[in-house]
């Protein structure tokens, strides 16, 4: 097995390399960057304009938080790689009093995550798995990220990483009941309605890379909401969820991911 100085295997396609790529970023290997190609012929082009559009609908979703739900503390899982307009930036400009904490399991991301976050006492990255609510939750509190107030729960294009035998409703489910009430969760995911045969097709070549990747019907992501009260305008295609006023016009007919806010009771 070929390896990267770090350890980690630059053979196999690992998704948070590839998202790096589609966004334009520098951080990914020969076959980081053959599989995210073969997803973009098979999108036509298009899953650049969607991570992009997620990359919007994340800020967006933040500011909406920070600024207007008076939310402090934001729980980022599946974090990926550092990239512009990372959580703690946005969260810190509507209010310096926020912490963010950062989680992934991949070697990769924490590497990068501690290198661009030392010396902020505000912003943490912790290695854990979202599959593990109680775990996460735990280790969040242990370093530094009290639950005493409202969270914000982010799970920004990770969920279509968890496949069906791992149970996300169940998951969902837990850190439903962990976070305390006034929260907020935020999820976007990618929809297999419009485009079911390129979305099964994506599938297979994620299937090569480090985690299955799962596209899912519009009422089976918006169920991930059960139990929360929906923020308008519900669970839309990104670009629909309180756009810009100068927002530009998609250059594809559809945005095949949905996107949503919703408070915990």
């Amino acid at each position: 097995m070929e390896q990267a100085p770090g350890g980690f295997d630059v053979t196999r396609p690992n998704v948070a390399r590839m998202y790096d790529y589609y966004l334009g970023g520098k951080n990914h290997f020969p076959a980081d960057r053959a599989a995210a190609e073969r997803i973009i012929e098979l999108s036509k082009g298009h899953v650049r304009e969607a991570v992009r559009e997620n990359r919007a609908f994340l800020g967006r979703a933040v500011r909406f938080l920070a600024s207007e739900c008076g939310v402090r503390r934001f729980l980022d899982l599946g974090a990926g790689l550092p990239t512009q307009g990372n959580v703690h930036e946005i969260a810190l400009r509507e209010a310096p009093d926020c912490l963010v904490t950062y989680v992934d399991n991949d070697a990769v991301v924490a590497a990068h995550a501690r290198a661009l976050l030392e010396g902020d006492p505000r912003v943490r990255f912790l290695e854990g798995d979202l599959r593990k609510p109680a775990e996460i939750v735990s280790a969040a509190s242990a370093s530094g990220f009290p639950l005493d107030g409202p969270v914000g729960l982010l799970l920004v294009a990770c969920l279509h990483f968890v496949p069906d035998e791992e149970d996300p409703e169940g998951i969902l489910a837990a850190y439903r009941d962990l976070l305390p009430s006034g929260s907020y969760i935020v999820i976007s995911h990618a929809c297999s309605d419009p485009v079911p045969d390129a979305m099964a097709a994506a599938g297979g070549v994620y299937g090569n890379a480090n985690a299955p990747f799962e596209a899912r019907p519009a009422a089976r992501i918006t169920g991930f909401f059960d139990g929360f009260e929906l923020v308008e305008p519900g669970v839309v295609p990104l670009n629909e969820w309180r756009p810009e006023p100068d927002a530009l016009p998609l250059r594809s007919d559809v945005l095949p991911v949905l996107g949503g806010v919703a408070r915990r009771p």
